[in-house]
């Protein structure tokens, strides 16, 4: 027995000085030279403690094939992963989530059009990784500064019942004067329907009379964002 506890502790110092040593890399050199799995491991190093969660973020990667498929992945199903439990799942949504807010928070009170790649990056990181098509809007005020951003509805896989009606209730709720549309492609295509450009042209029949314009619509299939303007859909 006092061997085994020997082995035992011998084991625990072994990973505190690779977790420490890996900590030491990126305060050093960021994630520079880091193997994805490594930047998993590094995480739950953060959640999981006095074990080796190597194996771990391994299972991780093969299981959700990308840095993005694990950090888009819900709590239940990183929870079904082998060693991550429950506060170790809760502790990977978060980095997703954290990245939502630091994106938006830069957004409020600041025209949308003098930085549009955050505005991409930031609607990318709302819908991204979810099932089922969504649409919303980023509602700005007359000189486009962003106001406020929302999902207003969510339907199935392929379909989002929308209603111009409740679009037009929250635009005059908030005092906005622009809008840029956005719905997502769930595993679609990155090209704008027909439907999706009568939808776009119909939402913009229904806001001329509030003086309400359509700036764009933004359509996000995977990691791409793609402006209905843009592309000539709108």
């Amino acid at each position: 027995m006092a061997h085994e506890t020997v082995i035992l502790g011998y084991m625990d110092e072994s990973i505190k000085g690779h977790r420490e040593r890996l900590r030491q890399r990126f305060s050093e050199h960021g994630f520079d030279g880091f193997h994805d799995y490594e930047v998993v491991e590094l995480l739950l190093t953060y959640a999981i403690p006095r074990v080796d969660v190597k194996p771990i973020a391994k299972r991780l990667l093969k299981t959700f094939g990308t840095l993005a498929g694990v950090f888009d992945a819900s709590v239940a199903e990183l929870a079904q992963t082998v060693g991550v439990g429950e506060k170790g799942a809760v502790f990977l949504t978060l980095i997703r989530h954290v990245e939502i807010r630091y994106l938006a928070s830069d957004l409020p009170g600041k025209k949308v059009f003098d930085r549009p790649e955050k505005v991409k990056a930031h609607l990318r990181m709302l819908v991204q990784g979810r099932g089922m098509e969504c649409f919303g809007s980023v509602f700005t005020d007359q000189q486009h500064r962003h106001l406020a951003t929302q999902i207003l509805f969510e339907g199935t896989v392929d379909r989002t019942a929308i209603y111009p009606r409740n679009l037009m209730k929250r635009a005059l709720e908030l005092d906005a004067k622009g809008l840029i549309l956005f719905h997502n492609h769930p595993g679609g295509t990155a090209r704008a329907s027909q439907e999706d450009i009568d939808l776009t042209r119909r939402m913009a029949d229904a806001c001329s009379p509030l003086e309400i314009k359509i700036l764009d619509h933004f359509l996000i299939a995977g990691k791409e964002v793609l402006s209905f303007k843009e592309n000539g859909w709108y």
